[in-house]
């Protein structure tokens, strides 16, 4: 039986299906299978990837006969036909270091309670060049904390959902992680009904049973789009549901302490008045958001006056887009207040 399971579950990306292919079947580390699974998908992905099983026996293909509509559906049916200890889940258009694997399967090996291990980052554009290291994102979001990223560590794993993941996924691509396959069991796997936060949901699940490990080193490279599946969804409110649950989830099974439990919450509600004026508003849509108003005024009693400010600087920032002096007036903001904003096209400081 094969130590690792790597599932490629792919939709569409026939013209990123080579490199992730490959970055899988060049790992270092060689005791794997890789079980590739097509979601109907309406390009050459299927030619592409029969054209690999055909060269590497190490390959097993799962096609769907109707389009599933989840990529959580997918992960779960990959860990089903998996024979693997471990799980890499190798998203379609990502790719890898080739000891990835070299570098996280001993963590799991040595540490039996560890259900997760996950390395660093790299974020990169449509062309595969880099952008930045997602160092810099932790930087940002946890000023004051982000240095435990520059080292490897091991921790307890409802700390972490309590200290850390109930702010943000801090677990940014499952292309970088390697999961125990008897934890992913355990959970109940990913939201199959879940829009967005799938990913995000079933890391809280899993930190429940077990540890978390980090290895500092950059063995995924995580491709970004001008449009993402992310960046729609966080147009419409039913995210914001998704994401109240898993506060809710963690609060109830975690110990996360009460200054945290409204941070988070305020932290959600400025990303959903950040939404709304960029939603698109029908009367479902506009039921839904005035339910999560009233949720969230419970969290940030200021909320009235939150929503008057972002109106101002959504107007604001059209009209700057439409002078062509964003960027500028970003840059100078970021001087004057260093860190208030952040820029995720940013290149890098060498």
């Amino acid at each position: 039986m094969p130590k690792v399971s790597v599932i490629i579950p792919n939709y569409n990306h026939a013209r990123f299906l080579p490199k992730r292919i490959e970055s899988v079947l060049l790992q270092s580390y060689t005791d794997i299978e890789v079980i590739i699974l097509d979601d109907c998908s309406p390009d050459n992905s299927r030619e592409i990837i029969e054209a690999y099983a055909a060269k590497d026996e190490r390959i097993r293909l799962h096609f769907n006969e109707v389009n599933s509509g989840s990529t959580f559906v997918q992960w779960n049916r990959g860990v089903e036909l998996a024979r693997g200890e471990y799980i890499w889940i190798a998203e379609s258009d990502d790719f890898a270091s080739t000891d990835l694997l070299e570098s996280l399967v001993p963590v799991l090996e040595k540490n039996e309670d560890v259900v997760l291990a996950y390395g660093q980052t790299v974020v990169v554009d449509e062309s595969g060049d880099r952008i930045r290291s997602y160092q810099q994102d932790y930087d940002f979001l946890f000023k004051g904390k982000s240095d435990r990223w520059k080292s490897d560590f091991i921790v307890d794993g409802k700390s972490e959902a309590s200290e850390f993941l109930i702010f943000h996924n801090t677990i940014p691509n499952a292309s970088a992680a390697l999961i125990r396959k008897s934890s992913y069991l355990k959970t109940g796997g990913a939201e199959p009904k879940w829009k967005l936060n799938g990913d995000w949901m079933f890391y809280a699940k899993l930190l429940m049973n077990g540890k978390l490990a980090f290895v500092n080193s950059e063995v995924n490279f995580f491709r970004t789009h001008p449009v993402t599946q992310r960046q729609t969804a966080n147009l419409t409110p039913r995210v914001y549901d998704e994401i109240l649950h898993i506060l809710r989830f963690i609060r109830e099974n975690g110990h996360p302490t009460s200054k945290n439990i409204w941070k988070a919450h305020r932290i959600v509600a400025a990303w959903w008045t950040g939404s709304l004026f960029r939603q698109k508003w029908t009367l479902k849509t506009a039921s839904v958001n005035f339910r999560l108003f009233w949720q969230f005024l419970l969290w940030k009693p200021w909320l009235p006056l939150s929503l008057v400010l972002t109106l101002f600087f959504y107007i604001l920032s059209n009209l700057t887009t439409w002078l062509g002096i964003k960027g500028k007036l970003r840059k100078w903001i970021n001087r004057v207040i260093p860190g208030l904003l952040f820029d995720p096209e940013e290149k890098e400081i060498e």
